[in-house]
């Protein structure tokens, strides 16, 4: 794992786990050999409140992508977010001492990890450095710079940062697991590898990934990451206030929101074809989505307000060409959604799909951190490669797309 040509991905979701296992193929692309999904337990708002629940999803997950790819994980690269993460700019130098002055992998290596080289609180830690440019002797916006000749090589980079403490805890959880966690990667970088494109993320895109809990928050400028928030409210308050509202357990508020929930009033059927059974009541009753719709309109409203809120706090330069990307199970797929979030928010919107299975979002962090990984660290796939043949490939991606879609 991680120095071989097999990894695997986690996703520590509030209400799910996800484990992937995927193999770096000859050309370079992933091949996806399996996977695993548990229920989360243990994870609230974003942060774990039980060690021991947290592990046993963990070992779930792990376990059903271990018997689907028929592989034994061992290294795992775990994705990253909560509301204790900053982004921190800051630059790095060195020098080309060789003769030929010809800039080799090892120098970038060097002027990234004198990036990392800055005062930040005793209680946080540098989580990765990801680099918006080089310069080579004073020319900017060289994204590669291998091959190049110069004298003094520099990076201007976005340094994340995270708190020390929720940091140890998730990796704790992963190594009780029996994982050794290989990185750590925020989230919404790998979500932006399956759901945006380049001229998004380079003239400027806010990607909204609203889970059950918490709602995430990341701009890309100019190709890279520029700011990050974590809101602690998610899918589970409009699931919570239909339970609270018509007097029903939280279970079947949650299949009442998947099934019936519309944002938006004047989208709703008036009809009574909705039957539930409130606590207390001897026999069942029907309503209308019209009735559900005022106890979910209010909600989802609150919801974008502090979205709006948080894409103004980040005081940005410029304003966002391409718009606002949703995407997460919590909300983005209620009914009149996107008709009020085009009305509520000043900025063009879109629902982040992907070619692989459209809008479902189940694996979009999972597989995208697998993406992320080939595209952004140095993997040698030709070093250790393991013979498999042409057929073996298409049985296991035929098995995993009749499993799961």
């Amino acid at each position: 794992m991680g120095k071989g040509n097999i990894i695997a991905s986690l996703d520590l979701g509030t209400s799910k786990t996800c484990c992937m296992v995927g193999e770096i193929t000859r050309s370079g692309f992933i091949d996806i050999l399996g996977y695993g999904i548990s229920q989360a337990t243990g994870i609230k708002k974003g942060a774990i409140i039980n060690l021991d629940l947290v592990i046993q999803s963990i070992t779930k997950a792990v376990e059903l992508a271990e018997q689907m790819s028929n592989t034994k994980i061992t290294n795992i690269f775990v994705g990253l977010s909560g509301g204790n993460i900053t982004l921190l700019n800051n630059r790095g130098v060195v020098a080309i001492p060789r003769n030929d002055r010809e800039i080799n992998p090892q120098d970038v290596d060097r002027v990234i990890q004198a990036a990392k080289i800055m005062a930040i609180p005793y209680d946080r830690e540098i989580i990765d450095v990801i680099p918006r440019e080089f310069i080579v002797d004073g020319y900017s916006g060289i994204k590669d710079p291998v091959g190049m000749l110069g004298t003094r090589l520099e990076v201007s980079a976005c340094i994340v940062v995270g708190l020390l403490t929720a940091i140890q805890n998730i990796a704790r959880c992963v190594q009780k697991a029996g994982l050794s966690v290989e990185s750590m990667i925020l989230k919404p970088l790998a979500a932006a590898e399956m759901l945006l494109t380049d001229d998004e993320m380079n003239m400027g895109v806010a990607l909204v990934d609203v889970g059950a809990g918490t709602t995430e928050i990341a701009v890309f400028q100019e190709g890279c990451i520029s700011a990050y928030d974590m809101i602690p409210i998610g899918g589970d308050l409009i699931t919570n206030d239909i339970a609270i509202g018509l007097r029903v357990p939280y279970a079947q508020a949650e299949e009442i929101k998947c099934k019936y929930a519309c944002a938006m009033p004047s989208l709703a059927s008036d009809k009574p074809d909705i039957e539930i059974q409130s606590l207390g009541d001897a026999v069942p009753r029907k309503i209308s989505q019209k009735d559900l719709a005022a106890i979910v309109e209010p909600r989802v409203q609150e919801i974008l307000s502090y979205i709006v809120n948080s894409i103004a706090g980040f005081n940005l330069k410029t304003m966002l060409p391409a718009g606002i990307v949703f995407t997460g199970g919590g909300l983005v797929h209620i009914k009149g959604f996107l008709e009020m979030s085009k009305r509520f928010l000043e900025f063009p919107i879109r629902i982040g799909i992907t070619d692989s299975y459209g809008e479902d979002q189940t694996f979009t962090v999972a597989l995208g951190l697998l993406n992320y990984i080939i595209k952004h660290r140095a993997f040698n796939v030709n070093s250790v490669m393991k013979e498999r043949s042409a057929s073996g490939f298409l049985e296991r991606a035929k098995r995993f797309l009749r499993e799961y879609f």
